[in-house]
């Protein structure tokens, strides 16, 4: 009976958004980051959930600016076994001269209008989950790239642009599209393999840039990535401050190019208290921000170009050693800063309430310089000494807030 009432008041809430129009923005090249945002973002959208009208108003929205921009775009169809829907993945290509490209992401879904089984950190909630962060800002950089690259001419590597459907249901339209390669429709009529890929870059929530602090992941998935990243960081004269993050696993899209044995780069400037919650809203982010990152990735990009016969991959390691692999949600039960904005110990930036940490009277923004033995330096040592610790145990944590250096004990 509560399934019946929910899903009654689910169609109720919907229907209500119908009656609300957005009006979609001009395509081309003059659209702006923060008018993709928020039309993507928009209630009418109604959290842009797979399989949904939202999510085909979002389809189309990229298509129509992907072929604005003469990409030549297509749609890629692919079901989602949980709750057995059909959505798609949206993609567009320019050509290069070595036959070979790289593959520029991000997704576009989001969590709808949340409840149970959704992924929204306010379950009980039923409202719109408009996800501008996640990823509405990811979209925006993705075309930002498009937009640049469009009419570049002269590349050594073509490039593709995509934005990936059903991510939040498991990473599944980038699991479709990097095992289904062989299916696209390029713009110059070539076929595609895994060979063919260079590289991947993925933009996943770059829309709150804090202290010109972002985390690059997928450092140590080629030999060439340091003389990449330092390049790219000069020409882009260090206006960022990039915390290197060398596994090529995470809990986002670039993860299924990775188990290609494709390198990759994942771009994203961390959670905030609206993560994951319907509190993610347009008017929030940091446009100026986002569009420093994307430029920053446009670097990279360029750098890519100068290889002309691709990278030399390399394994960084099982995913459990990936601090991307938490998904901003450790076993303490808490959202770490991933941008390293403190140089000594860890940010908790969320405390989930009702988990370890909040129970133990950890607090948001406290900074964690020590669990148990292990003094923390940073997301990587800490992750290390999450893997020390096991269910049932108490581990002492010591934070620093305001200043004050305080004990806890966690009850795991």
């Amino acid at each position: 009976m509560k399934k019946i009432i929910y899903a009654a008041v689910l169609l109720a809430v919907a229907s209500g958004l119908h009656a609300h129009q957005v009006k979609v923005p001009k395509m081309g090249k003059k659209l702006s980051s923060r008018q993709i945002v928020e039309y993507l973002a928009d209630d009418a959208l109604a959290g842009r959930d797979g399989g949904t009208s939202g999510d085909t108003l979002a389809c189309g929205f990229i298509f129509g600016q992907m072929a604005k921009l003469g990409l030549e775009p297509q749609k890629q169809v692919f079901n989602v076994k949980k709750g057995n829907i059909n959505t798609f993945n949206v993609y567009g290509s320019v050509a290069g001269r070595s036959g070979k490209y790289i593959v520029v992401g991000a997704h576009y879904d989001h969590l709808g209008m949340g409840g149970p089984g959704s992924g929204s950190r306010r379950p009980d909630t039923l409202a719109v989950h408009n996800g501008a962060d996640d990823n509405a800002s990811g979209v925006a950089g993705m075309l930002h790239l498009a937009k640049r690259f469009a009419k570049a001419g002269d590349l050594e590597h073509g490039i593709i642009f995509v934005a990936f459907g059903a991510e939040e249901r498991g990473i599944v339209g980038s699991k479709h599209f990097a095992d289904n390669l062989q299916e696209l429709v390029l713009a110059e009529g070539k076929s595609v393999s895994v060979s063919d890929i260079v590289a991947m870059v993925n933009f996943d929530m770059i829309g709150n840039l804090r202290g010109k602090a972002i985390t690059l992941g997928g450092t140590g998935t080629a030999k060439e990535m340091d003389h990449i990243i330092a390049q790219a960081e000069h020409l882009n004269g260090n206006a960022l401050k990039v915390t290197r993050s060398p596994q090529g696993h995470g809990p986002s899209d670039h993860s299924a190019f990775y188990a290609k044995n494709i390198p990759v780069f994942y771009l994203t400037t961390g959670g905030t208290e609206d993560y994951h919650t319907p509190s993610d809203d347009s008017y929030k982010l940091n446009y100026a921000g986002l569009d420093s990152v994307a430029n920053f990735a446009a670097l990279l990009v360029e750098q890519v170009q100068g290889y002309p016969q691709g990278l030399s991959f390399t394994d960084t390691g099982s995913p459990e050693a990936s601090p991307m692999r938490a998904g901003f949600k450790v076993s303490l039960g808490l959202m770490p800063d991933v941008t390293g904005q403190v140089e000594n110990g860890l940010r908790a930036d969320i405390i989930v309430k009702g988990k370890p940490a909040y129970k133990a009277g950890m607090k948001n923004g406290d900074v964690i310089v020590q669990v148990n033995d292990i003094v923390i330096k940073d997301i990587e040592v800490y992750m290390q000494a999450l893997g020390t610790l096991k269910k049932g145990e108490k581990a002492i944590v010591k934070v620093l807030r305001g200043g004050e250096e305080i004990v806890l004990e966690v009850q795991l």
